[in-house]
C-alpha cells in the first residue's frame, strides 16, 4: 500500500509539470497591436492628406496602400482566431483530463484514508511501537508510521493543487472566449472598413479609366522623373566609388575592404529584417520596388527602383544603420538627396528639402538626416534606396514593418 501512494504522488508530479507547458499566442497578440496602431497613425498620414492630393496617381497609390495594410491586418486578425480556437480545443482536452485524473486522485486518496483508518482501529500505535523487538525493527516501524502519514498529507496537497489548476484552466479557458468575441468584433469592423475602402478605389479606378490618356501621361511624367533620379543616385554612387578607390591608391592601400567596412558589413547584413523604417512618425508605402500594374489598370505599369514611403507633412528621414555620408546631392526643384555608406552597403534618401549633414558626417541608426519636401500634389514622400556598392537592391526585405 505504501509503494502504491507513493507511485500515486510521483505520477501526481509528472501530471502537474505537463499542465504547465501550454503555447503562447501572446506573439501574435503583441504582432496585430502593432499593426492595429499603425493602421491608425495611417489613418491620420490619410486623412491630413487626402484632400490636398492633387495627383490622380497619389491618390490612387495611398488608396492601394491602405488597403494592402488592411487586408494584411484582418488576416493577422483571422489567424489570432484561429489559433485561440486551437488553444481553446487545447485547454478542453486538457480540463477533461484533469477532471478524469482529479476524480481519480480523489477516490485513491479516499481509499488510503479508509485503509488508514482501518489499520488504526485495530492497532495501537504506541504498542506497536513498544512491541519491536530491536531498535531495527522500532526504527523501521517509526519511520512507516511517518511516511504513511506525510505521504497522506502530501497526496491531500496535491489533490489540492490540481483542483486549482483546473481552477486556472477554466478561468483561461473564459478569458479565451471573450478575447475571441472582442476580435470577432474587430474582424468584422476591419471587414467592413475593408468593403468600403474597396468601393473607393473602384470609384477612383472608374474615374481613371475614363481619363485612360491623361493618367499614362501623368504615369510616363513621373516615370521619367523616377528614371533621371536613378541615373542620378547610380552616378552619385559610382563617382563615391570612384572617389573611395582613387583615396585607397593615393595611400598606398589596397583596394580590399578596411577591417570597420568589414565589420559595418557583417552588422548590417546581419541585421536584415531588422532595419527602421528610415521616415518619422507614421508612414503608408505607396509605391513598391520593381515592376507594379496600377491598381485595376493592367496595362499601366510603373517601375520603381527603390520604395515610396508617404508619411505626415514635416516626417524627417532618418538613418537605417550606423554610416558615414558619401554624398550630397541635388536633385532639382530643390530637393536633396542623400547617400550613407554602411561598409558595402549604401542607403540612399531622396525628395528631402533640406539636411544638416555634410560629406564625411558620421550617423548612428535613427538619426535625423533631413526634412521630406512636400510636393506640389501636397504628397510628403521620401523615396528611398538601398545599394550593395553599385549593385541595386529590394530594399523590403531589410526593413521592419
Amino acid at each position: 500500500m505504501k509503494r502504491n501512494i507513493i507511485s500515486l504522488l510521483t505520477f501526481l508530479f509528472t501530471l502537474n509539470v505537463i499542465g504547465q507547458t501550454t503555447p503562447s499566442i501572446d506573439k501574435m497578440r503583441k504582432e496585430r497591436s502593432e499593426m492595429q496602431k499603425q493602421i491608425a497613425e495611417q489613418e491620420q498620414v490619410l486623412t491630413k492628406t487626402e484632400n490636398t492630393i492633387s495627383s490622380r496617381v497619389s491618390g490612387l497609390n495611398a488608396i492601394t496602400a491602405r488597403l494592402k495594410e488592411r487586408t494584411r491586418l484582418l488576416e493577422q486578425t483571422r489567424s489570432e482566431i484561429r489559433e485561440l480556437n486551437r488553444e481553446n480545443d487545447r485547454l478542453q482536452a486538457e480540463v477533461t483530463s484533469l477532471n478524469r485524473e482529479y476524480e481519480s486522485c480523489k477516490e485513491s486518496y479516499a481509499d488510503a484514508c479508509r485503509f488508514y483508518q482501518r489499520q488504526h482501529r485495530g492497532l495501537n500505535v504506541l504498542t506497536f511501537m513498544l512491541s519491536a523487538e530491536s531498535f531495527r525493527q522500532l526504527d523501521r516501524r517509526a519511520r512507516y508510521i511517518s511516511e504513511y502519514s506525510g505521504s497522506l498529507r502530501a497526496l491531500a496537497d496535491e489533490i489540492r493543487e490540481k483542483r486549482d489548476t483546473l481552477e486556472d484552466r477554466m478561468m483561461r479557458i473564459d478569458s479565451l472566449k471573450k478575447e475571441k468575441t472582442v476580435l470577432e468584433k474587430v474582424r468584422v469592423e476591419n471587414e467592413q472598413a475593408l468593403r468600403k475602402e474597396e468601393q473607393e478605389q473602384k470609384k477612383l479606378i472608374d474615374r481613371l479609366r475614363s481619363q485612360r490618356t491623361s493618367l499614362k501621361n501623368e504615369i510616363a511624367a513621373k516615370q521619367k522623373r523616377m528614371d533621371q533620379l536613378s541615373k542620378e543616385i547610380d552616378r552619385q554612387i559610382e563617382l563615391a566609388l570612384k572617389s573611395e578607390r582613387q583615396q585607397q591608391n593615393t595611400s598606398g592601400q589596397m583596394r580590399e575592404q578596411p577591417a570597420q567596412d568589414l565589420k559595418l558589413t557583417g552588422s548590417f547584413e546581419s541585421n536584415k529584417g531588422k532595419l527602421p523604417m528610415p521616415i518619422t512618425g507614421p508612414y503608408l508605402i505607396v509605391g513598391e520596388y520593381g515592376v507594379q500594374n496600377v491598381a485595376g489598370m493592367k496595362d499601366v505599369k510603373q517601375n520603381n527602383l527603390g520604395l515610396d514611403i508617404q508619411g505626415n507633412k514635416g516626417a524627417q528621414a532618418r538613418a537605417v544603420f550606423d554610416g558615414t555620408v558619401s554624398s550630397i546631392f541635388q536633385q532639382g526643384k530643390g530637393q536633396i538627396g542623400v547617400l550613407i555608406r554602411h561598409g558595402s552597403y549604401i542607403s540612399v534618401y531622396c525628395n528631402l528639402s533640406d539636411t544638416r549633414l555634410k560629406s564625411g558626417s558620421k550617423v548612428k541608426t535613427g538619426d535625423a538626416i533631413g526634412n521630406i519636401q512636400t510636393a506640389e500634389d501636397g504628397t510628403t514622400v521620401l523615396h528611398f534606396q538601398l545599394h550593395k556598392e553599385s549593385t541595386r537592391l529590394n530594399p523590403s526585405p531589410w526593413l521592419k514593418k
